[in-house]
């Protein structure tokens, strides 16, 4: 098979086979299940489960321990016009030590990406740097104590840091979002860093959940404080990663829910959006993130609207490492900027990471259907052309 038509071309039949044992695993919600519950059981009895890695998904959806060790994948992606942000899984930061480690490890990620070419954005979840708990209290409108007032200050400071650091890198600092109710209290520290950082190019990109109600009016305020204060805006387009929980907690509270009533809404939402990105392409940075196909072919039907190359410096798209990859590879033979987000961290660390990319795939059982379909197509072909 020529390798240009190639969905997989950074995988060999070997690893697309294991790869389709673990997506059939994954449409089965009882198999997920009994997983969950065993490796919750294994944790609980703090059995080692380094012995056990290849019986994970690690290797589907992680590249590696560490920044170094990931470099085999995101080269090799890299060859097929691919590129990488490098994502550390440590997600369950408690601690001031916590925070000071993934700040270290965020700082690794840029150094890297200084050297290398294959990495035009750095990533960090803003729970790694500093306390949910003040997160929170601050988006309440709460008072800190002098100890809490010390942690704030010391979260600022490690946002500013990685900002300054991203900036010398030439590189793209994007900041992912999180819960709803603390989001407030992590735009009090993300969004003063625009108009500071990002007047000659983007440094800094926020991100957008679109499953959210009000996105687009938000949305259209940000825009015009870019356009009053003369900065340049970069912004990450997804759906959402805590639906269910915002649910149940806005049950379990008796307050209004905050996600939109209908898929419908947040579809509609979401391509209201993009399209007004795409409209302001020439001084905002537009980050698609969506595995959705209907999306992307939505995308690029746009972009030919409005006369707008589709490998525009401005716009790209991403998905998750590990998951609709023929996706991925399809847009970048076409031309187009995409990049895959790609998890690094020891296994330990990574587990909850895993946990989540297994039940996403058991919930959307289309989407993991249609990976099937691909995978088994890519092998099929590759045993017709030898």
């Amino acid at each position: 098979m020529a390798q240009a038509t190639a969905k997989y071309p950074h995988k060999s039949s070997r690893e697309l086979r294991a790869s389709l044992v673990l997506f059939t695993l994954l449409s089965s919600p009882s198999i997920v299940r009994l997983g969950l519950m065993f490796w919750k059981f294994l944790q609980f009895i703090r059995f080692p489960v380094s012995p056990l890695v290849r019986f994970t998904g690690y290797y589907q959806f992680c590249a590696g321990k560490d920044v170094v060790a990931s470099a085999a994948v995101t080269s090799r992606i890299r060859q097929h016009n691919v590129y990488s942000v490098l994502d550390y899984t440590h997600e369950h930061a408690l601690n001031e030590q916590d925070f000071d480690h993934n700040l270290a490890v965020v700082l690794q990620t840029i150094s890297e990406a200084q050297r290398s070419k294959s990495y035009p954005f750095v990533v960090v979840k803003p729970t790694a740097l500093g306390a949910f708990r003040l997160f929170e209290k601050k988006s309440n409108g709460g008072a800190f104590s002098s100890e809490e007032q010390h942690g704030w200050d010391k979260t600022r400071k490690r946002f500013e840091q990685l900002a300054k650091e991203t900036e010398k890198a030439g590189i793209v600092l994007m900041i992912d979002a999180e819960e709803s109710w603390i989001q407030p209290g992590i735009d009090a520290l993300v969004l003063p860093l625009l108009p500071t950082f990002n007047q000659k190019r983007v440094v800094v990109a926020i991100t957008f959940q679109l499953y959210l109600k009000n996105q687009i009016e938000n949305y259209k305020k940000l825009i015009i404080d870019a356009t009053s204060n003369n900065y340049f805006l970069g912004v990450k387009w997804v759906r959402g990663a805590y639906m269910e929980k915002e649910r149940d907690r806005a049950e379990r509270l008796g307050i209004p829910n905050p996600v939109c009533d209908t898929k419908d809404q947040t579809d509609l939402q979401y391509r209201q959006a993009v399209e007004l990105a795409l409209k302001h392409i020439d001084t905002q940075l537009c980050i698609v993130a969506t595995h959705n196909e209907s999306d992307i072919l939505w995308v690029m039907d746009t972009c030919a609207t409005f006369k707008i190359s589709i490998n525009n410096s401005n716009l790209w798209f991403s998905q998750l490492y590990g998951m609709r990859d023929y996706i991925t590879f399809d847009l970048a033979a076409k031309g187009a900027n995409v990049f895959k987000y790609v998890p690094f961290g020891p296994l330990s660390k990574s587990i909850p990471y895993l946990i989540r990319r297994a039940l996403e795939n058991s919930a959307v059982k289309s989407q993991t259907a249609r990976e099937k379909v691909m995978i088994k197509a890519e092998l099929k072909q590759r045993r017709a052309s030898v």
